[in-house]
């Protein structure tokens, strides 16, 4: 090496890009006008710039459907060598909770689409959300995968620091070796947030005279143009056309490269095994409220040397957070189990699958199974996630065409009734699922509640409902500021950039906040306190009598040609002023053969030699996605609803029939009961983030019927309750 040589340094930098399974088209044509297209325009504006780009299957194939243009420009870059194209999981799934088989199809089958358009076989891929676990790397070798990157936050937790983040290791498992790349944190904080000139000062005080060394930027290239707070900087301003200029101005020592040909050149600076780690931002996220603040005064307040050590929260707590995530994950493995059983039978290989465009058949399948491990409803962070109802429901709707297959292979056109005991949620208690040709209907002892209501027909889970929970975002309501305010007061030459306003797209999201203590379920039954009223049995400040919402029923299965009933009861007890009574609720569930009908036939029965008075209601719940939608509304052959849509609040006495109507579905779901009722409804509505602010999203509806019962010493009084779903 000369004396004097002039520093120099590697910067490879990459954009994923992605869409999830089922969101909706104007949003995605949003991204592509502001973020999309744009990037390719002006990266051939500079020859001298060398990118890698990831784009998720789902969203390569909207682009090919309606702008088949785009590849075009992109195949041609990656045809000069200014593009380096980057593999992934088709559908973006979080590769370490989905079963093996399925991380190498879909790993192999975008592969396979990536060489197909463009031409370039990847070598590397992307790693959803930059959730890594060790065994993954033997899966992603499978799969013929060469690199993939973290954060260097994971590199950072085995010790590594400062020049020894400049290049890339390689790890193993079970001997299958993977070489992993660091992304440079500091970097990714940088863009787009700073002037380009600070990001070439950032590379100038990384180079080496022997310009071994590797910078990696790897971000979301929605970043660039697609998010309201980075618009301006990234797309308006010219902020890339600025950095992309900068860097072929400074091509003297800066060597614009991608990933390939780095590890043409170079070796990998040693061995590595990283632990199961995800971004900081992720560890907060998947931990407990109150300890997703702590983590995050943690990281604040702790020394720079020591905060790399800092751990947070695993990303599989999300699975114990929510339950309904852990529901949608539980279903995805059960439908994979089912597809495996078809697959087993056809007797083809697996390396084939990927090759084979969907049919008719088991391919089909195992394709709607990959959309339904898509992971952007299995948990949230600063956008809506598992909060937005339409993600959930786009993945339920995946699984079940699969699974709907699935007995078409197994049963035929045959009528079939199934009755299973099993550990379907993972907590270690059987559940009881219930199955023909046109629902499924699962219990679970906890509440002797139904817990999954499917109707195969429109591929559509009724139950698919989220309960209303702290957030530790929650607080930062009192701060915030419409959007429409917070861009007026900006443009005015306020102190504040439109970045730093914590945003909202409603005021007044405080009068929303009301917690569930339970799972937003059916056939819960409850016994109210006197002095319960609507409002606060939907603000959850009513008082629960009884303990039978959450607490253990018995069961027992009793199976008929053309039926099956399943039996829950529970010796519980309700608090009658200072006394706690003994009371016994009793519900037998029947699921005919051949109909989308499930009947309750309940009981309650006094277990004390006195009379008793009772207040007695079972809670239903259901949810058509948009609650102000007018195709979807409340309807009752016996009473007009003058609001009848689903997110309105109110009470109606002496009814017995209320049905739920879903125009775009062509669903219709009544619920019948056989005693004159007051009923009451509202909706259930979360607050959650969103990339344009907090948002208020409609999860469900509930509709609870109730009773007041004067019971004599050991009386019983009863029931019945229908729940049939019918298609308009």
């Amino acid at each position: 090496m000369l004396l004097g040589q002039k520093p120099k340094i590697h910067f490879a930098f990459g954009l994923h890009n992605h869409q999830p399974a089922g969101n909706m088209d104007w949003v995605i044509a949003k991204a592509y006008e502001k973020a999309y297209r744009p990037l390719l325009e002006v990266l051939g504006k500079h020859p001298g710039v060398k990118i890698a780009l990831h784009y998720t299957g789902f969203l390569l194939e909207w682009l090919q459907d309606h702008h088949p243009e785009f590849f075009a420009t992109l195949c041609h870059l990656v045809k000069i060598g200014q593009v380096e194209m980057v593999s992934g999981a088709y559908y973006e799934p979080i590769l370490a909770i989905i079963p093996d088989d399925n991380k190498v199809e879909q790993i192999s089958f975008l592969s396979r689409e990536i060489t197909r358009i463009t031409g370039q076989e990847p070598e590397g891929m992307w790693l959803a959300e930059r959730v890594w676990e060790p065994h993954l790397a033997k899966s992603l070798v499978e799969a013929r995968i060469k690199w993939t990157c973290v954060d260097d936050t994971h590199f950072k937790a085995t010790g590594l620091r400062g020049p020894e983040l400049f290049g890339y290791y390689q790890t193993e498992e079970q001997g299958s070796y993977l070489q992993i790349f660091p992304i440079n944190q500091e970097l990714r904080l940088l863009i787009p947030n700073v002037p380009p000139e600070k990001v070439i000062d950032y590379l100038r005080q990384h180079a080496t005279p022997d310009a071994s060394r590797l910078v990696l930027f790897f971000d979301n290239g929605e970043k660039f143009g697609a998010w309201p707070k980075n618009h301006s900087t990234s797309r308006t301003d010219g902020w890339l056309d600025r950095l992309f200029a900068l860097l072929e101005e400074n091509a003297d020592w800066i060597i614009s490269t991608t990933l390939r040909e780095y590890r043409a050149s170079y070796r990998p600076w040693g061995r590595i095994y990283l632990p199961a780690l995800s971004y900081t931002e992720m560890q907060q996220w998947c931990l407990p409220v109150e300890q997703a603040t702590l983590f995050e005064t943690a990281v604040e307040t702790a020394k720079e040397p020591c905060r790399d050590f800092l751990r947070g929260g695993f990303w599989r707590h999300f699975l114990v957070r929510y339950p309904e995530s852990n529901n949608l994950h539980k279903k995805m493995l059960a439908v994979s189990a089912q597809i495996a059983n078809c697959m087993q039978l056809k007797q083809q290989p697996i390396d084939e699958i990927a090759m084979v465009r969907p049919a008719d058949d088991w391919v089909t399948a195992l394709h709607y199974l990959w959309r339904g491990q898509s992971n952007d409803p299995y948990w949230h962070g600063v956008f809506g996630g598992l909060y937005l109802a339409h993600l959930r429901s786009a993945n339920y709707s995946a699984l079940l065409k699969a699974e709907a297959i699935c007995d078409k292979l197994q049963h035929g056109l045959a009528v079939f009734l199934e009755a299973l005991e099993q550990d379907f949620d993972g907590d270690g208690t059987d559940e009881i699922l219930l199955r023909n040709q046109l629902i499924n209907a699962f219990f679970t002892r906890k509440g002797g509640a139904l817990f999954e209501l499917d109707y195969k027909p429109c591929s559509f889970n009724l139950l698919d409902t989220l309960a209303r929970r702290p957030e530790a975002y929650h607080p930062k309501l009192a701060q915030t500021v419409s959007t429409e305010v917070a861009a007026a007061q900006n443009s005015g030459g306020g102190a504040k950039s439109l970045h730093e306003w914590v945003l909202t797209k409603e005021e007044g999201l405080e009068r929303y906040l009301h917690y569930d203590w339970y799972r937003r379920i059916s056939l819960l039954d409850h016994f109210l306190h006197p002095d319960s009223h609507l409002d606060s049995f939907y603000n959850v400040s009513y008082g629960e009598q009884g303990d039978f919402v959450i607490e253990a029923y018995q069961t027992r299965i009793e199976r008929q040609t053309d039926k099956v009933e399943v039996v829950l009861w529970r010796d519980g007890h309700v608090w009658v002023g200072q006394e706690f009574w003994p009371v016994t609720v009793t519900k037998r569930i029947t699921l005919p053969a051949d109909r989308a009908m499930l009947r309750a036939d309940y009981e309650v029965r006094n277990g004390s030699d006195r009379a008793v008075s009772l207040w007695f209601g079972v809670e239903l719940n259901a949810t058509f996605l948009a609650g102000n939608a007018p195709d979807r509304y409340y309807i009752s052959p016996e009473v007009s609803i003058a609001e009848n849509r689903l997110d309105s609040k109110g009470e109606i006495a002496n009814l017995t029939i209320l049905g739920l109507r879903d125009m775009s579905l062509r669903l219709d779901y009544q619920l019948r009961w056989e005693h004159p009722a007051i009923v009451w409804r509202f909706p259930i509505e979360t607050v959650s983030q969103s990339e344009a602010g907090f948002e208020r999203v409609y999860q469900g509806s509930v509709i609870m019927p109730h009773w007041r019962l004067e019971l004599p010493a050991h009386g019983t009084w009863t029931v019945w309750l229908e729940q049939r779903i019918t298609q308009l």
